[in-house]
């Protein structure tokens, strides 16, 4: 019983702790390259870019849940600036690949150094035990969100 009564609290902490650092690691990383001035989208794509997982603004926009628009315009921007080139795929002509150019890079680690601080600093005094836990019921969540979004496809397919 004792447990239940910890999960209907957890929810609105949950819920208010992630949005607090969503909105403070934002702040962070905009306060990284400030003089630069890049909007959020833009920093946004700088980074999935660096991480070398996603390269097509279809992919960022699925895997980060951006409107496919929003990350347009910021890949317009960062290409205007220099920061971001495009080509167009050999085998598919319909799909346009990203590539960070060499003058983005000084910015790309100052954003990677700042989220590095951040979460640092964040995790001050978090023991070796309690980040295990938090990893595990984190894993846990992931696929509970996964299981909960392919019910909803299925869902939303048979409408």
């Amino acid at each position: 019983m004792e447990r239940g009564k910890k999960l209907v609290g957890m929810e609105e902490n949950l819920a208010v702790v992630m949005m607090r650092v969503r909105r403070s690691v934002r702040t962070a990383l905009r306060d990284a390259v400030r003089e630069v001035g890049l909007t959020q989208n833009e920093i946004e794509v700088l980074l999935f870019l660096a991480q070398g997982k996603c390269n097509t603004a279809r992919d960022i926009s699925q895997v980060r849940g951006m409107p496919r628009s929003l990350v347009s315009k910021a890949v317009d921007q960062l290409v205007r600036r220099g920061y971001v080139h495009t080509q167009q795929d050999q085998m598919d002509r319909r799909v346009v690949r990203l590539k960070l150019q060499p003058t983005a890079q000084a910015i790309v680690e100052r954003l990677l150094q700042a989220r590095k601080d951040y979460f640092a600093r964040l995790c001050q005094g978090v023991t070796q035990e309690e980040a295990t836990v938090f990893y595990a019921m984190v894993e846990k969540m992931v696929k509970n969100l996964d299981a909960w979004e392919r019910l909803m496809e299925k869902g939303s397919r048979a409408v």
